[in-house]
């Protein structure tokens, strides 16, 4: 436990001090609270019950998390070349464990971050477009929490474990950023296909929800069982 806290302290200490970081936060949360309160400013579309409403506003907080942990999960690897910190990375004696699950946790809380942030800024300026005053809006309906706090943290998590693997493999920025993008479309080949369906019921999104996170567990386990600190070496020295 102290290697994994060493490593996300410095892996923080880091990224606060990346100025692009910074700006593809800014961007992503504003864009995706400010857009949607713009799209649905006084205007009711016709035939969308609340709950499909409210999955649908909440998915730009969604959005925010993907393009922040696409953007953040790579970079904390590739940093380690860029910043000369990979010498310290080899001759230190933290776990390969504590190295990857700090990368990982760090990016996937830095998303779950930006999917709060860009809700609070959607809920105020929804507020102010919309001429109703300060509600909690599409958070009133029980499926708008499942997306916002639920998939929000797992699709995170997601991200993460694919952008630092991606990483790995691909030692240029907007390649990594590209191909850890490509991996959420993934997600959607089964609903593309027809192989299943979403439904906008508290029931269904729950279910989904739960077996995305377990899913997601899975998958950043794995990582931590195969993760190893040569890997750095391969394929981040020049």
């Amino acid at each position: 436990m102290s290697d994994l806290t060493a490593m996300m302290w410095k892996e923080i200490a880091e990224f606060l001090g990346n100025r692009r970081f910074f700006l593809t936060f800014s961007v992503a949360v504003l864009a995706m609270g400010i857009l949607p309160a713009l799209t649905f400013a006084n205007h009711q579309i016709p035939g969308m019950s609340s709950p499909l409403m409210a999955m649908i506003r909440s998915m730009y907080a969604l959005f925010a998390a993907v393009v922040v942990v696409a953007q953040t999960a790579p970079d904390l690897v590739l940093h380690e070349r860029v910043g000369h910190t990979l010498d310290y990375l080899l001759t230190t004696r933290l776990s390969d464990r504590a190295i990857f699950a700090a990368k990982v946790l760090v990016a996937s809380m830095v998303g779950y971050c930006a999917a709060m942030v860009a809700t609070g800024v959607q809920l105020v300026a929804s507020g102010l477009l919309g001429g109703g005053g300060f509600h909690w809006l599409f958070l009133v309906p029980p499926i708008g929490r499942v997306v916002v706090f639920g998939f929000a943290a797992a699709l995170s998590l997601y991200v993460a474990v694919i952008g630092t693997f991606v990483a790995l493999r691909v030692g240029e920025q907007r390649a990594a950023y590209m191909l850890t993008l490509l991996s959420i479309g993934l997600l959607l080949v089964p609903f593309l296909a027809g192989w299943l369906h979403i439904q906008p019921t508290m029931y269904w999104m729950v279910r989904a929800a739960l077996v995305f996170g377990a899913f997601t567990v899975a998958l950043g386990l794995f990582g931590l069982s195969v993760f190893r600190r040569h890997m750095l070496v391969l394929y981040l020295q020049e």
